[in-house]
């Protein structure tokens, strides 16, 4: 049995979690769960940053973090190159490596781990090598246009704990084999948190932009396809020509296999179209309202389908890449053809001031009910680890 490290102040157990980030999406759906945890005398809080948010190619992401006042213990780079598949497992082999030396001499009661990203795999699989206990959040989610989907469940088998965006994926996560009393449905942290936008953290830039004339446009590789990704984001914009009476802001990819093709075709079409802007790096709150004051989301992120119906936007949402998640009534989907992501433009501006979006990811106080969970496992944690984690049988 490992022995974990317990930090004794006045006499009190603090226990020692870590939350894992590479990304500007997954910090941001986080920040205010973080905060809870953060202000709790009986948590020593480590935040451990990696991948695109160290890269001046993406904007130096971690500068976010420390805007809102959190400290960062450790900083680890890794080399990105998202030009192949090739590449980015080079990635993965060298985050693993990097992360298995830095849990070898510093241990935690719980690492918390969001998501489903190729690096997360790596530092997963090194955490659960070292028998550090995980806690996977936004499990049980299907998203069949992306190696995503098999990275989401591969985590869910080397955590201990689980916090879930829907029912359907609770279900599914103890389909998966994951003891039912220790899945949680809890909501999605991002479908609430975007309500809560700090206006100082918006730039005049973003502020000046004519609310409610203009789109949104975010679009990611798809990684499980046969498509090219040149012919996907050629496609897009083929699209947005047909709506030139409206402005398009455009927002910087992901570090998924070739989203260095997306990032350069967007940016040399924006230099070259008036009516165009792009942003590489946004505060989550800067996002927020961005969205928030837009027409529609246009793309296949997942922000399409968990946020943007809680701000009270319509999504376009492209292709196969979020497939297989649970949505609600103001996403609309697109197949990747101009016909078809001109003719779901004009639903938007047929009804999206008419049909109040539903979001099936909404829970009242999401972030609290994670924070008090948390709080409640840790309570129980040294007996859910003294024996192996049995696969749970469906009777």
């Amino acid at each position: 049995m490992l022995v974990y490290e317990k930090k004794i102040v006045r006499g009190e157990i603090v226990r020692k979690i870590a939350f894992v980030t590479g990304s500007r999406a997954d910090y941001g759906i986080m920040r205010r769960y973080l905060a809870l945890l953060n202000g709790d005398k009986d948590i020593d809080l480590k935040i451990l940053v990696t991948g695109a948010l160290l890269s001046d190619v993406y904007g130096h992401q971690v500068d976010l973090i420390y805007k809102d006042g959190f400290e960062v213990s450790a900083e680890i780079e890794v080399e990105l190159d998202s030009s192949s598949n090739k590449t980015v497992l080079h990635t993965m082999a060298e985050t693993m490596d990097k992360f298995g030396g830095y849990f070898d001499v510093n241990r935690f009661d719980l690492l918390i781990i969001l998501g489903d990203r190729y690096e997360m795999l790596s530092i997963a699989t090194a955490a659960a090598m070292h028998r550090i206990p995980i806690l996977h959040i936004h499990g049980g989610e299907a998203t069949y246009g992306n190696y995503d989907e098999f990275i989401r469940h591969a985590i869910t088998k080397m955590s201990l704990y689980h916090f879930t965006a829907t029912e359907e994926y609770r279900k599914r996560v103890i389909q998966l084999g994951e003891s039912p009393d220790r899945v949680f449905y809890l909501g999605a942290l991002g479908a609430e948190n975007c309500l809560y936008i700090e206006q100082e953290n918006v730039p005049k830039e973003i502020e000046s932009i004519p609310k409610k004339e203009y789109f949104v446009i975010l679009f990611h590789p798809e990684t499980l396809t046969n498509v090219s990704t040149l012919d996907q984001i050629n496609t897009l914009l083929h699209a947005l020509q047909e709506f030139s009476d409206y402005y398009f802001v455009f927002l910087g990819t992901n570090a998924d296999t070739n989203s260095n093709i997306i990032r350069k075709t967007v940016k040399d079409y924006v230099e070259k179209t008036d009516n165009t802007c792009y942003f590489e790096n946004l505060h989550t709150d800067a996002y927020h309202y961005l969205v928030q004051n837009s027409i529609c989301l246009i793309g296949n992120s997942s922000s399409g389908i968990i946020e943007a119906p809680s701000l009270g936007v319509y999504t376009v949402n492209i292709g196969d890449r979020q497939k297989g998640r649970v949505r609600g009534n103001s996403v609309i989907d697109a197949v990747c053809s101009i016909e078809s992501i001109k003719n779901s433009i004009n639903k938007v501006l047929k009804y999206y001031n008419s049909i109040k979006p539903i979001n099936p990811y909404y829970k009242d106080n999401s972030a609290k009910l994670y924070y008090h969970t948390t709080k409640t496992l840790l309570e129980r944690i040294e007996k859910d680890i003294e024996e192996p984690k049995i696969f749970y049988d469906l009777q």
